[in-house]
């Protein structure tokens, strides 16, 4: 289902935050909106395929490198915004990188959206979908990370801030949504479709006379970086590629 960012969080997010951005997402999409905002962007991914639709009328610069090697200068950004992928990286060598390429008064931004597992419905849907695999539909990873941010030493001044997003969803796509778990996936066809029909029954259940509405929590970080914190510039030998589109 499709995400537009939430202009209120992207207000609060970027609020005092410098020109030069860069940027860490699970698509192009964001560093595209953020150039339309005027900001200069570099973006980076360890696959240069997900680089390739760069190639277009803005000016993006792109890298492909780990964010735990990231081939740039002490100080060189105003700002690192994190997107949706900050349980795929290492915080432990990750956010002194971050921290290393951020010049003085420099900002990371962290944002990840996941569904509200705290309303009833989603809950009881979760319960019937963890029958078959007990880790669908959950945000662990998301939260260990975010708990490995707001212990770092390398940024101050931080706060945190949750967004709610409902995102409308039909009787056919929740039905869809739940089939394609992978563990449901995998069941048998009689299996497959008793479990789909029951989870089209919480939706019929919990609907009513109104489209169902899909709970969603956009959570929002942000730091300025300590640079007392980082007491040696931190050298690598990195095979790390930079492209300038």
């Amino acid at each position: 289902m499709a995400f537009s960012f939430l202009p209120a969080a992207q207000s609060w997010l970027l609020e005092g935050c410098g020109q030069s951005m860069l940027v860490f997402a699970d698509s192009l999409a964001l560093p595209r909106g953020l150039v339309r905002l005027g900001y200069h962007v570099v973006t980076i991914d360890r696959d240069m395929t997900k680089l390739r639709g760069a190639v277009d009328s803005m000016s993006i610069g792109a890298a492909v490198a780990h964010a735990d090697a990231l081939p740039f200068d002490y100080g060189r950004f105003d700002a690192v915004f994190v997107h949706q992928v900050l349980p795929d990286i290492r915080p432990e060598t990750a956010i002194p990188e971050l921290a290393r390429v951020l010049k003085p008064e420099g900002r990371l931004l962290i944002s990840h959206i996941g569904r509200d597992d705290t309303v009833p419905w989603v809950q009881r849907l979760a319960a019937l979908v963890r029958t078959v695999d007990p880790t669908a539909m959950t945000s662990l990873s998301v939260e260990q990370a975010l708990d490995s941010v707001r212990d770092t030493k390398h940024f101050t001044q931080t706060e945190s801030r949750n967004f709610r997003y409902w995102q409308p969803i039909s009787r056919e796509a929740l039905a869809a949504m739940v089939a394609a778990v992978p563990a449901v996936a995998a069941l048998d066809e009689p299996d497959r479709r008793r479990l789909v029909d029951e989870a089209t029954a919480i939706h019929d259940q919990s609907a009513g006379y109104q489209q169902l509405r899909l709970p969603y929590l956009l959570r929002c970080w942000r730091g300025v970086v300590d640079t007392d914190s980082i007491t040696n510039p931190i050298r690598r030998d990195t095979a790390a590629l930079s492209i300038q589109f």
